[in-house]
């Protein structure tokens, strides 16, 4: 903002993250991306297998199926599994954009912009939707699922940076989604003056 310009921010929103990470592709990349063989490889590969999972309905509950998929939730590793699974998304995400940040299963794209310069505005808004088509096919190959319906795009200035801005929405795949007035991210809820939003204002 006190370069004159305002940020563009979407934050990407998966369907059930850590339940579709997928062991074999995990312990690859843990031994290709993070050098862990030998025996250590053989504990996370322990710590994945042999887990079980059924589902009860109403009255009634279903047969026991091992689990190909999946961290556990709660856990210690948990997190950091699913980080290390996702490690090669910055590198998609840096071809196109030069900042992300992610923590867990949230990942911000940001990008800044001068407000009221057409040309620029537009060369962001197609710098943004290319490195979204990016990321969705690097999510589905490493089967992961980008909700569409669920991401959301924040523009973040003062107000006066604001009311020059002449951007309407973000293509996400096959639903345009336009800036909303405030966001939560990792728990927090700010508007686009970055400001913090009480919680008692973010049910009214």
């Amino acid at each position: 903002m006190d370069c004159q310009q305002v940020t563009l921010l979407v934050l990407l929103d998966l369907s059930a993250a850590f339940d579709t990470v997928d062991h074999s592709i995990l312990l690859h990349r843990l031994e290709t991306s993070f050098g862990i063989t030998g025996t250590v490889r053989k504990w996370f590969e322990s710590y994945l297998s042999g887990r079980c999972q059924r589902i009860a309905f109403k009255d009634g509950i279903s047969d026991i199926f091992p689990l190909t998929c999946g961290v556990p939730h709660g856990s210690c590793l948990g997190p950091l599994l699913f980080t290390m699974y996702a490690s090669k998304l910055f590198d998609v995400i840096k071809e196109h954009l030069p900042t992300a940040h992610a923590y867990a299963d949230g990942t911000q794209l940001y990008l800044s912009v001068k407000p009221g310069n057409g040309a620029s505005e537009e060369e962001s808004i197609a710098a943004m939707e290319t490195c979204i088509k990016a990321v969705r096919t690097w999510m589905t190959k490493d089967k992961l699922k980008l909700n569409d319906s669920k991401t959301e795009f924040l523009i973040i200035g003062t107000r006066q940076q604001l009311k020059k801005v002449n951007i309407v929405s973000l293509p996400v795949g096959d639903v345009n989604i336009t800036p909303v007035a405030s966001a939560r991210n990792l728990g927090t809820v700010f508007d686009s003056n970055l400001c913090l939003v009480p919680p008692y204002q973010q049910y009214m």
